[in-house]
């Protein structure tokens, strides 16, 4: 950045205590047996509040916005398989003011900004010490190994080498969460791209992942075959963007909404959902204590997983 190391300190500090941004672990998808990720787009008719309210309480729903454009909210569902996706889009279905779902089926994701790359399927291996360190690190990412060894019992070792176990296999991340709720200064706006043809697709995803703001980009299955997320500093830098990939000749349609609001980004599992994922390579599972303010709801409302 050309920044002096102690006004950036300085300045982190400061987000940290006003609350705009949290460190916390992120744990990837895979390895808590949610290998299918979906991304919703939902026409809502009449009162907004009450179906995102539902929404919010479907323990399987990662991120939900209420979005300008033609439909009303994105969600992002983390299921098992695809059977749980069709009982998720009939549930979401059921709720009452949700008049029309549209679903696209993430077939590769390109960049996740929080998670990073898929780890490998030998590296999903965990047990109840790396459980109880992944619930410590969920609400607080900025622990030591020293306190991490104080709440878990075990040395500040033992703890370092399971923590840089889990990062360098992608298990896990820890970095800097942003309060969306807070963050009114920027644009967050969601791009569907549809290609002019099938061997379009590598350019596009090349012009993409070249643009330095992007959050998410991801291959999808369903109404655009390229989905992405975009922060813009301001509606002119998110107009001269969305310009840039529309001008793309491997670009046949674009369609663009603005997040106006985002009333959830998840990051964190309960101890209940680490465990059945550690259970299906490690056996039972018996956790020494629950997470804070774990459910014990494993799934995603009224279709649990």
């Amino acid at each position: 950045l050309g920044i002096h190391r102690t006004r950036v300190a300085q300045r982190v500090a400061a987000l940290l205590a006003s609350g705009e941004i949290r460190i916390l672990a992120a744990v990837h998808p895979r390895a808590v047996g949610l290998p299918v990720q979906v991304n919703l787009q939902l026409t809502v008719a009449g009162p907004t509040s009450p179906v995102f309210e539902r929404l919010s309480d479907l323990t399987n729903v990662v991120f939900l916005s209420e979005i300008s454009g033609q439909t009303q909210a994105v969600a992002e569902v983390w299921v098992a398989n695809l059977e749980d996706v069709g009982r998720a889009v009939r549930a979401i279905r059921a709720i009452e003011g949700v008049v029309e779902v549209q679903f696209m089926i993430y077939d590769r994701v390109l960049r996740r900004l929080r998670l990073g790359e898929d780890p490998e399927e030998t590296d999903l291996v965990f047990d109840d010490f790396d459980i109880e360190l992944i619930a410590e690190l969920q609400t607080d990412g900025r622990l030591t190994f020293g306190e991490l060894a104080r709440r878990t019992g075990r040395s500040a070792s033992a703890c370092r080498a399971r923590v840089l176990r889990m990062l360098e296999s992608r298990i896990m991340r820890i970095g800097a969460v942003r309060t969306r709720r807070s963050a009114t200064s920027s644009v967050l706006s969601g791009v569907g791209i549809m290609l002019a043809g099938e061997g379009d697709a590598g350019s596009v995803e090349e012009l993409l992942l070249g643009i330095p703001t992007i959050e998410f980009a991801a291959r999808t299955l369903g109404r655009y075959e390229l989905l992405a997320t975009i922060a813009a500093r301001s509606l002119a830098d998110y107009n001269a963007i969305v310009r840039s990939i529309r001008a793309h000749p491997g670009v046949h349609r674009v369609e663009t909404w603005i997040h106006a609001f985002v009333w959830l980004e998840r990051y964190e599992w309960s101890l209940e959902r680490l465990g059945t994922a550690a259970a299906r390579v490690a056996g039972p599972l018996r956790p020494a204590h629950r997470a804070p303010g774990a459910s014990d709801r494993d799934g995603i409302g009224e279709f649990p997983l």
